[in-house]
């Protein structure tokens, strides 16, 4: 995969690095941040699944039912963003329809499970972003989480 470098940009004394991936512009990482920018809709998304850590994005995303992954969603604090939450599954399709590679580029390691959706019913959401598809789980079954928060 190549990558493209846009211009460096200062804030303060911190340098920002933000990268579009060739094939993917309508995505902008910051891996300073941690955060994931799709400049079409405006949505931010956490680059690393909860419980992951650094630029990489290393370890395992924390698995959780559906209530503690809204809970701990309603208290991170990333990248100056404080509004984050369960994506809808319509978010999660249309980051899907992107294509794989967008997707592993853009948030390693969050395609290796099923990750919790803000959709629901008597059952929840969850979507599998290696399929495409948007599955029923038990509110209580243990899944990783990645986080949107919608522009303000």
């Amino acid at each position: 995969m190549r990558f493209m470098r846009l211009p460096v940009v200062l804030v303060g004394l911190l340098m920002m690095t933000f990268r579009v991936f060739a094939g993917c512009e309508q995505l902008s990482v910051d891996t300073s941040q941690g955060t994931v920018r799709d400049n079409v809709s405006g949505l931010i998304w956490s680059r690393c699944l909860l419980g992951q850590v650094g630029s990489g994005c290393l370890g395992h995303g924390a698995s959780l039912s559906r209530v503690e992954a809204m809970n701990k969603a309603r208290a991170v604090e990333l990248g100056g963003v404080s509004n984050w939450r369960l994506p809808k599954n319509e978010e999660l399709a249309r980051l899907f329809a992107l294509g794989p590679a967008c997707v592993a580029a853009a948030f390693p390691g969050s395609g290796t499970s099923l990750t919790w959706s803000a959709s629901a019913n008597s059952d929840a959401w969850a979507f599998d972003l290696v399929k495409g598809a948007a599955v029923i789980k038990s509110r209580d079954s243990k899944l990783q989480v990645l986080l949107v928060a919608s522009p303000r």
